[in-house]
């Protein structure tokens, strides 16, 4: 386990260091050209070219060229072919050390040079750490003897060094006066410190000094604080430290210094200081201190000293720059920040010529009928899927299915995709003309091309499916050939396979080209290429595997699979434990194994999906009540409504409309907190009392099913889902790795009641029933519980995902957005949580103003936020996401009986 996790790392890290010290080198040695181009102009140009390829090594190219990518993503181009050979040359000379990549995938490749150093990686992580803390260690003992010279220094009050850097300090206008203290150690004058620099000066050294070599002794000081160089060397340290192995980082740090000590050297003679006198100043400073140099101080001596004299005597005026050199300067500016920048627009583009490419291709069928309806069968049975001449059917499959069939990707390639499109089955019939090709006569590439077509017609006029296609980095599976050579045998041309299962015709003849599935966890194939078991693979999984193994024809095999996972399309996602099982069984019987790797993969993101509109089995005779009222109810009578599956009843009593669609919508938390601000304020205000009655024994969901019969028959409400790109909050471990004190995780062996109560329903109840610990004895959903003396509101659970509590908090907290989990639990909780109501105003439902989750109730105590950290150790973050929302179309106030 811990060779592949470091094998992992390896193939992520790998070509991306590869491509940024390739890149980082190239701009140096750029800035290096530029520099000894403008060597006649002011070294501050210099030295602010060389820090800049300092900072360079620090920030990857790849932010730009992400900031390109998001800009190119926004429009279409009519060149995509042109860019997409002008990105990839550019692709070519940015990034050699470049990721597998999905597209043309060679068979039986060797390994890249990166990944046959991936055994490697612990050794050289361990020498990269031990360059490192020898670099930091040698700063640290460096700052450490002149922070101990700080120490026993004593500060300066009077003295000619102290009136001449006061009149200097005026005389440039400085904000601060900057202390100096008289030191005993042999350091050179210098200044340490960045967010409040001092300056060092050497015990004697006034005396050996006349005014005019003090004056520009300090002059020099005072420009290496101005200029901030203290911190400029700090951040090449950094650099220094991170990159130790690379030779030029070091040569840059003796160009920075040099060219710091030139740029000041020409400020100081420039601002009237006698070239004769200041060379002599320096002269002094070497004569009196024999200690050398530190990095952590900006003196007077650094750089080269015979040239820094020569330059300085020989009175020459640095050139300012021509119009030829800015030139020179802002086109390599513009290439700098203008080119990744150009390449992300160009990366993002050539994926985006699908869209461009479709315009030319045959319009997508139409149906003339579509059928979208809830799959009532049960979770366990397994999705049925049928391709004919003049349509599609589904049974029993989630949309996710029909999407992942349509664009032929896995899970792993389908990003911004809401929790429904994946957990709510439904049965899907398209019916078109019959004048449609039988794909029984295509070819299988020309048949999946075609199935994909029409699902895809079916997906953008029901669902309102919108998406993009971006090439981002993924943690993919690679099928290859294991040690020993692979296990499957190659199948004989012209083999009937007597003992085989038997094909599909009248004549019940055992057939090549299929695979057959025995029992739940057997996959027997008869002829196969290996793509096809490729694919049954990636379903399982539900994970992109890449065909390495190199192996080109049709073979015979039979794989044990592991148990945990049924055969077949549209399983739940399977555990952790699955993956390596399944890999030790492809290695053990086949001869095969699944590697992991880090691959350029074309994604699809869903910009917009809505969830499909009821079709008219909702409004049939079987999903609405037999008989139904709608009375208006002015009493103060309590609110109540009671659901009887077995006798098919519902009662509410006294409820607020906005109660009724609350739970024949079954919304969460966050999508009632988004929906009140929609409503006309009757919606909330006014009560009603709803008898309904239907036959037999409908299950909670047709009840719910038949409530919005009864609403869109009685109100008119019109509805339809969207998933919006929002502000919401994001719920993380305010302890990394550890819950509060009320929040802890479901005990596997506690008895639970299955019973609904009614709170979970939305409505009002006697008392929560609670067992030890002051749980709830209902598992499976968030209950009220009795309100504490003071009056704040509690509310406890059993055997909850964190999901649930996420989409709850909303409504809880009446907060302004939605609560999106993000805690990376797993698993079901018990909890009890208790917080103060949060209400702007009289407390109603109308009056109520949401507001954010740090903002106090007006009642005093702690805030929501607060009460959240403290007992169940959550917190909230406000970012943006992907929230599905229930959007009001149409309502009225309600007809007749």
């Amino acid at each position: 386990m811990i060779p592949k996790v470091f094998s992992d790392i390896w193939a992520a890290l790998a070509p991306s260091l590869g491509n940024h010290l390739w890149q980082s080198t190239l701009f140096a040695s750029v800035i290096a050209l530029l520099t000894l181009a403008l060597r006649n102009n002011r070294a501050q140009l210099r030295y602010g070219l060389w820090l800049t390829a300092s900072v360079k090594f620090l920030i990857p190219f790849s932010l730009l060229t992400g900031m390109g990518s998001y800009l190119g993503s926004t429009r279409a181009r009519a060149s995509a072919p042109a860019e997409t050979s002008l990105y990839f040359a550019m692709e070519q000379v940015s990034q050699p050390f470049t990721r597998l990549t999905a597209a043309a995938l060679p068979h039986a490749t060797p390994q890249t040079a990166l990944q046959s150093l991936s055994h490697l990686f612990p050794a050289l992580l361990l020498v990269w750490l031990c360059g490192f803390g020898v670099v930091l260690f040698v700063w640290w003992v460096r700052w450490r003897r002149v922070s101990a010279a700080v120490h026993e220094a004593e500060r300066l009050r009077e003295g000619r060094e102290v009136e001449t850097l006061r009149r200097l300090e005026t005389t440039a206008g400085m904000p601060k006066q900057i202390e100096i203290l008289s030191s005993h150690t042999s350091l050179e004058p210098g200044i340490f410190g960045i967010a409040r620099p001092v300056l060092l000066w050497p015990v004697g050294i006034t005396g050996r000094l006349e005014d005019d070599h003090l004056k520009s002794i300090l002059a020099h000081e005072l420009l290496h604080i101005r200029r901030h160089d203290n911190l400029a060397a700090a951040m090449h340290m950094l650099v220094e430290a991170v990159f130790w192995f690379h030779p030029l980082v070091w040569w840059m740090g003796t160009r920075l210094v040099e060219e710091r000590e030139r740029a000041c050297d020409e400020e100081v003679v420039e601002s009237g200081s006698d070239p004769q006198v200041y060379a002599e100043s320096i002269l002094k400073i070497c004569e009196f201190c024999v200690g050398p140099t530190l990095a952590c101080i900006s003196g007077v001596t650094g750089a080269e000293l015979k040239s820094r004299i020569t330059r300085i005597m020989s009175d020459r005026i640095a050139r300012k720059l021509d119009l030829r050199r800015k030139l020179l300067l802002g086109a390599a500016f513009i290439l700098v920040i203008a080119a990744p920048i150009a390449a992300g627009m160009l990366h993002a583009n050539p994926r985006r010529v699908d869209s461009q490419t479709q315009n030319t291709t045959p319009a997508l069928p139409a149906f003339t009928s579509v059928s979208i309806t809830p799959n009532r069968l049960g979770s366990d049975r397994l999705p049925l899927i049928m391709f004919g001449p003049d349509g599609v059917s589904f049974k029993n499959a989630s949309l996710q299915e029909v999407i992942r069939l349509a664009y032929g990707v896995e899970d792993d390639r389908i990003v911004g995709a809401p929790a429904w499109l994946a957990s709510d089955k439904y049965d899907v019939e398209a019916r078109g003309s019959s004048d449609a090709d039988d794909p029984r006569k295509l070819s299988p590439d020309q048949r999946v091309s075609e199935q994909g077509r029409i699902l895809q017609a079916v997906l953008g006029d029901r669902l309102k499916l919108v998406l993009h296609r971006e090439t981002r980095d993924l943690s993919v599976l690679t099928l290859a050939i294991a040690k020993g050579g692979p296990k499957v045998q190659e199948s004989k041309p012209g083999d009937t396979y007597p003992n085989g299962f038997k094909g599909p015709g009248p004549d019940g003849v055992a057939r090549p080209g299929g695979i057959h599935f025995a029992g739940n966890n057997k996959l027997i194939a008869q002829g196969v290429p290996i793509r096809t078991l490729q694919s049954h693979l990636s379903w399982q999984l539900r994970r992109t595997i890449l065909d390495e193994t190199g192996l080109s024809g049709t073979y015979d095999f039979t794989l044990q699979m592991p148990d945990s996972v049924p055969l077949g399309i549209d399983n739940p996602a399977p555990p952790e434990s699955y993956e390596p099982a399944l890999s030790t069984a492809i290695e053990q019987q086949l001869g095969l194994k699944l590697e992991p790797r880090k691959a350029s993969m074309e994604v699809l993101v869903i910009d917009h999906v809505e969830k499909p509109e009821l079709q008219s089995e909702a409004a049939s005779s079987k999903l609405a009540f037999n008989s139904a009222s709608v009375t208006p109810n002015t009493s103060t009578q309590d609110t109540s409504m009671n659901v009887s599956h077995a006798s098919g009843q519902l009662s509410g009593t006294n409820g607020r409309l906005i109660g009724y669609i609350y739970f024949a919508y079954s919304l969460t938390g966050n999508q009632l907190q988004l929906l009140m601000p929609q409503l006309p304020k009757w919606v909330i205000n006014d009560h009603f009392d709803i008898q309904a009655r239907a036959d037999g024994n409908p299950s909670k969901d047709q009840m719910r099913l038949m409530m919005q019969s009864l609403l869109a028959d009685r109100f008119k409400l019109a509805v339809h889902y969207e998933t919006r790109r929002l502000p919401v909050f994001a719920l993380v471990l305010a302890n990394p790795g550890r819950t509060g004190p009320q929040l802890q995780p479901h005990p596997e062996d506690s008895t639970c009641s299955t019973a609904l109560s009614q709170t979970s329903a939305g409505v009002a109840s006697a008392p929560t029933a609670t067992v030890a610990g002051g749980l709830p004895t209902v598992c499976g959903s968030i209950e009220g519980m009795p309100p504490t003396p003071s009056g704040r509101i509690r509310t406890g659970a059993r055997g909850v995902p964190i999901g649930l509590l996420a989409s709850t908090l909303a409504q809880m907290g009446n907060l302004d957005r939605a609560v999106l989990d993000r805690t990376g639990l797993s698993g079901d909780f018990d909890f009890t949580f208790e917080w103060t109501p949060q209400f702007h105003g009289p407390g109603t439902p109308q009056d109520v103003v949401p507001v954010a989750a740090n903002a106090h109730s007006g009642q005093g105590g702690p805030t929501f936020q607060q009460d959240l950290q403290e007992q169940l150790g959550l917190n909230l973050e406000r970012q943006e996401g992907p929230v599905e929302v229930l959007v009001i179309d149409h309502i009225e106030k309600p007809t007749e009986n």
